[in-house]
C-alpha cells in the first residue's frame, strides 16, 4: 500500500477513535442540562454527537477498504484473508467481551458500587447473562467489532454484487439508509447486520475493487464549502433533533446527509492540511484498538460515579466531558504499553497482532 495511503488511514483511524471516545464521555444523560437544552448540552451534544457520528462509518469504510486492498479476488485469497480476520477480529472480540463481562460481574458483589447497576448479572438465567457477554455485549463498544465479522463473512457476496451491479448495488444500500429500521434483523433489543455499517463497508469495497483514488486534491474552495455545508447542517440537526421524533423521515434524512457530508469533509481536509503540514506517523497511533476496545466499560461508569457526586454543576460537567476523555485514552495507552513490555504475547492476543 502507497505509504502516504497508509499513514492516511492510520491516523484518521486514531483520531476518530478519540472522538469515539469522546462520544462515550458524555455525561448529560437524564439531567435536567439536558432536558432543558442548556448550553453546556448544546456544547456536548456537538462534539459527543454531531462531530462524532461520521467515524463509525468511517471505520466500516476502512475495514472495506482494506479486506479488498491487494485482493486478486481468489477463492484462495478470500480465505486467506477472512482466516486472517479470525485472529484480528474474532478472538479479539471473544476475549475483551468475556474479560469485561467477568470484570463487571465481580464489581456487582462490591456493596459501594452495586447500585449502580440496575439488575445483577448474577440474578440472570444463564442464557441471559451469554447474551450480554457476546451479542449484546457489556462491552457495548464492540457492537462495532460483532458487525464487522458479519461483513467479513458476507464479503464473496458483497464481491459478486459489486462486480455484477456495480455502482446500482451501492445506490440499493443507500435506500436502505433512509428506512426508520436501521439493520435487516432486530432480535432480543440488538440490531443486526446494520444498514450504515453494510453500506459504509461496501463503499469501502468498492474503492478497493475499482482501485479509486482515496487522496483529494481539490481547490481550496471547495474544502472551505464542505466545511460550511457541514457546520450548516450540524446547525439544522439541532433543530430537527428537538422538532422531531428521531425515527421521522426528515430526522432521518438531515442525519444522514449531514453525516455523509461530514464524512467528505474530514477525509477530503486531512488531504488539504497534509499538503502543507505534513503529518507524521506516531508510535502512540498503534494503539488505537487497545483505546476503542478498553475505554468503553470503564469510562461509562466513572461518568456514572462522578455524576451522582457533582449532579448538576454545569461547568464542572463540561470540564470532567472533556478531561476524562483524555485521561481514559491516556490510562488505555499507559495500560496497553505496561501490558506489550510485560505481556507481550497477552498483548498480541488481546489486539489481534496489530
Amino acid at each position: 500500500m502507497d505509504k502516504s495511503v497508509s499513514n492516511k488511514i492510520r491516523i484518521l483511524s486514531f483520531y476518530s477513535i478519540f472522538m469515539v471516545v469522546v462520544c462515550h464521555a458524555y455525561n448529560l444523560t437524564n439531567l435536567n442540562i439536558e432536558t432543558n437544552r442548556e448550553v453546556v448540552y448544546y456544547i456536548e451534544y456537538l462534539f459527543a454527537l454531531e462531530l462524532s457520528n461520521i467515524f463509525i462509518p468511517m471505520f466500516f469504510f476502512i475495514s472495506g477498504f482494506l479486506f479488498f486492498k491487494n485482493h486478486d479476488l481468489s477463492v484462495f485469497t478470500f480465505k486467506r484473508k477472512i482466516k486472517n480476520r479470525f485472529k484480528t477480529l474474532v478472538i479479539p472480540y471473544f476475549l475483551w467481551c468475556g474479560l469485561w463481562f467477568l470484570i463487571v460481574y465481580a464489581i456487582q458483589f462490591i456493596p459501594m458500587l452495586s447500585h449502580f447497576f440496575e439488575e445483577p448479572l448474577h440474578d440472570m438465567p444463564l442464557w441471559r447473562q451469554a447474551w450480554l457477554a457476546f451479542v449484546d455485549p457489556i462491552n457495548y463498544t464492540f457492537w462495532f467489532i460483532r458487525e464487522l465479522i458479519f461483513y467479513v463473512w458476507l464479503t464473496p457476496l458483497i464481491y459478486l454484487a459489486i462486480r455484477y451491479l456495480k455502482f446500482y448495488f451501492l445506490i440499493f444500500l443507500c435506500a436502505l439508509l433512509f428506512l426508520q429500521q436501521p439493520s435487516l434483523f432486530y432480535v432480543n433489543n440488538v440490531h443486526l447486520l446494520q444498514y450504515l455499517g453494510l453500506f459504509s463497508f461496501t463503499c469501502g469495497a468498492y474503492t478497493s475493487i475499482t482501485k479509486l483514488n482515496i487522496v483529494s486534491n481539490f481547490k481550496t474552495s471547495t474544502y472551505l464549502l464542505s466545511v460550511v455545508v457541514w457546520g450548516i447542517g450540524i446547525f439544522l440537526n439541532f433543530y430537527v433533533r428537538d422538532a422531531y421524533e428521531e425515527t421521522h423521515i426528515i430526522s432521518i434524512i438531515c442525519k444522514r446527509l449531514t453525516m455523509f457530508i461530514g464524512f467528505f469533509t474530514v477525509w477530503t481536509i486531512y488531504d488539504f492540511i497534509n499538503r502543507k503540514y505534513e503529518f507524521t506517523n506516531k508510535p502512540l497511533y498503534g494503539y488505537r484498538f487497545f483505546i476503542y476496545a478498553a475505554h468503553g466499560v470503564a469510562l461509562t461508569y466513572f461518568t456514572k460515579i462522578y455524576v451522582k457526586y457533582i449532579g448538576e454543576n454545569d461547568i464542572l460537567l463540561l470540564l470532567l466531558f472533556f478531561i476524562s476523555s483524555i485521561l481514559a485514552t491516556l490510562a488505555c495507552v499507559a495500560c496497553a504499553r505496561l501490558l506489550q513490555k510485560t505481556t507481550p504475547k497477552v498483548y498480541s492476543l488481546l489486539t489481534g497482532s496489530r
